[in-house]
């Protein structure tokens, strides 16, 4: 395959893959049935006593409630929300990140059924992110221990080791 024909194919493929991404980011929040911070924010109690999904940073904790900020676009507080029956107590602390489902009361409390810890403190966040970055980059090295750039190929080709030259003649 010529070269003109692969570089067309590949503008093509991430053409249309820039455009799902557009088109994913125009109609998410029309088509996701729980309230973002910002319409929480700015019509609250269009989502009370119905069962809804908010995820919010944990402010404080106790046995009995929890009080979490909901964020909106802006990464400003838009709502204050008191979570009640929960059973996270251990599993959280102040500044750990969480998903609550439950009933959304009038007064700025959520009747949790579940309740999700997606990080459980300030420094998880931070943790997750190193882990990724140190496990892509042990990959990349295994790939270049074992590939090779070739410049006159526009591609990669295997290394040949050692054992494999002296086999050969």
């Amino acid at each position: 395959m010529r070269l003109a024909t692969r570089l067309g194919i590949a503008l093509v493929l991430l053409l249309t893959l820039m455009g799902l991404g557009v088109h994913y980011g125009a109609t998410y929040d029309e088509n996701w049935p729980h309230p973002s911070g910002d319409q929480l924010q700015d019509n609250y109690d269009e989502f009370t006593d119905d069962h809804q999904l908010v995820s919010g940073e944990v402010q404080s904790i106790s046995e009995d409630t929890m009080t979490i900020h909901v964020t909106d676009s802006a990464n400003e507080v838009a709502a204050e929300l008191e979570i009640t029956h929960h059973d996270a107590t251990d599993q959280v602390q102040p500044g750990g990140y969480v998903q609550v489902y439950g009933v959304l009361e009038s007064d700025r409390t959520m009747t949790a059924d579940e309740l999700v810890v997606v990080n459980e403190n300030e420094t998880a966040q931070q943790y997750k992110l190193l882990t990724s970055i140190v496990g892509v980059l042990l990959a990349i090295a295994y790939f270049f221990h074992h590939w090779k750039l070739s410049l006159t190929k526009l591609g990669f080709e295997p290394r040949t080791t050692d054992q494999e030259d002296t086999h050969d003649g």
